[in-house]
């Protein structure tokens, strides 16, 4: 039953992230199409932090739920 709750978790974290990639692209795009401004430079590294973060959050979860006292 862990095992599944922390898939579980681990897959909402997947999910957590993907607003930040969706930013990601977004801010590609308009440093594309408008030009290397500093707005959509710090968006695209906000998205890339956030990612990783919400990412290492399920990971986190998922490890301390699985992991043997």
């Amino acid at each position: 039953m862990k095992k599944k709750i922390g898939a579980a978790l681990y897959w909402i974290g997947i999910a957590m992230s993907l607003p930040f990639i969706v930013l990601i692209g977004a801010s590609i795009m308009k440093i594309i199409s408008q030009g290397a401004e500093s707005q959509y430079v710090n968006s695209t590294f906000l998205g890339i932090f956030g990612a990783a973060f919400s990412y290492a959050v399920g990971v986190m979860l998922r490890h301390n739920l699985t992991q043997d006292p």
